[in-house]
């Protein structure tokens, strides 16, 4: 069975019993600071959906490249800032954590379902690629951690192996895979721009819909009221790291950044800007887009994984639609040892990775299990 469409079916099914198992409640809290919730995530929406349209009709040839170019541009920055506005001015939940019980069950099934599958499918269709693997039962560990660990293991230095070893392997993958490409990159200027510009996008969206930054800093009593920038800790991801807080109220803006959230910025943006200049690379240097059927792929990929891999911004947007009543859903990315949170990024890496070596003319192959170059 593909295993995009599985772990894509899988998350929808735990956000549906998330759902389901809750209490019904109002739809209230549809307006914040004078701005409907419907005008933010039509922006978000909307911007998807142009690039998605974008990248058909550039399949078919009916846009030229430059002008294709300004739409992209214009319906990524359109799609993160309608991001950002449904992060920032989201429903919080008010009512108690629902499910609690069956996380521990969920972490063991989705972790264990995805170490297996890494082996057996290098075991039968990539016998010289045990790399895959390896990534498989990494990404496993970042689900499995929080459940199998005392105390969540916050201090564990098998909890910084993982988050460390991750960068690594995918670096090797793409290294291993997609060398050639990524060299003749780095020696032209529009695709290298387009790439840089994707992953800061991507790293900002991240930023905010992750919580790391916003620009609505909390108010009320006790609530700081000059700026400061002061060194902490952050238990984020999976261990505990060191971290930088800084608020400006004259601005207004807010945020932390430590080691482990400028690893994941740094993973999330390098994928999504190399899956953009590899595209940006295959449009300007073909005579016929529509000879190539791997662009639309491969954009369509890294659109839709800007998504998935910002999961609190997925709660942003179902708030928009169902209120309160996705309560569950919100604390089903903030409480640690729930899967979901962890289960969305495992997802959005294997299938960025999977379209960067699939765009780079290796063989189609699952996104648990990159196809190797030969």
């Amino acid at each position: 069975m593909n295993v995009e469409r599985t772990l894509r079916n899988l998350l929808f099914l735990i956000i549906g019993l998330e759902i389901a198992a809750s209490p019904v409640a109002a739809h209230t809290g549809t307006t914040h600071a004078a701005t409907p919730h419907w005008i933010l995530f039509s922006f978000f929406v909307g911007g998807i959906c142009v690039m998605a349209g974008v990248a058909a009709a550039i399949r078919r040839e009916l846009l030229s490249i430059p002008l294709a170019g300004v739409l992209l541009t214009a319906s990524a920055v359109t799609a993160v800032f309608g991001g950002i506005g449904l992060v920032e001015t989201q429903i919080v939940g008010q009512t108690a954590p629902q499910l609690i019980a069956i996380y521990p069950v969920l972490s063991l099934f989705i972790g264990g379902l995805l170490a297996v599958g890494g082996f057996l499918l290098v075991l039968t269709r990539y016998p010289t690629k045990p790399q895959y693997a390896l990534l498989c039962m990494v990404l496993a560990g970042w689900i499995l951690y929080p459940t199998v660990m005392p105390g969540q293991g916050y201090y564990n230095p098998l909890g910084y192996l993982l988050v460390l070893s991750l960068p690594a392997i995918i670096a090797y993958i793409v290294w291993t895979d997609a060398r050639g490409v990524l060299q003749s990159i780095r020696l032209q200027t529009t695709p290298k721009l387009v790439g840089i510009v994707a992953g800061l996008l991507m790293c900002v969206f991240f930023a905010f819909s992750a919580g790391t930054m916003s620009i609505k800093p909390d108010s009320g009593i006790n609530a700081p009221t000059s700026a400061f920038i002061i060194p902490y800790n952050v238990a984020s991801p999976l261990v505990v790291w060191p971290a930088v807080e800084w608020y400006f109220p004259s601005i207004p803006f807010t945020g932390y950044l430590s080691v482990g959230s400028f690893l994941l910025m740094a993973i999330l943006g390098g994928l999504t800007g190399l899956n953009a200049a590899i595209v940006t690379q295959q449009w300007s240097g073909s005579e016929s887009v529509s000879a190539t059927p791997l662009f639309s792929g491969s954009l369509a990929a890294s659109g839709a994984t800007a998504c998935c891999c910002c999961a609190p911004a997925f709660y942003g947007a179902l708030s928009v639609l169902f209120g309160t009543a996705v309560t569950p859903v919100y604390w089903s990315f903030m409480i640690p040892s729930s899967p979901v949170g962890s289960t969305f990024f495992a997802a959005s890496v294997l299938l960025l990775l999977w379209s960067i070596v699939r765009a780079t003319g290796a063989s189609a192959g699952d996104a648990c299990a990159v196809a190797p170059s030969e």
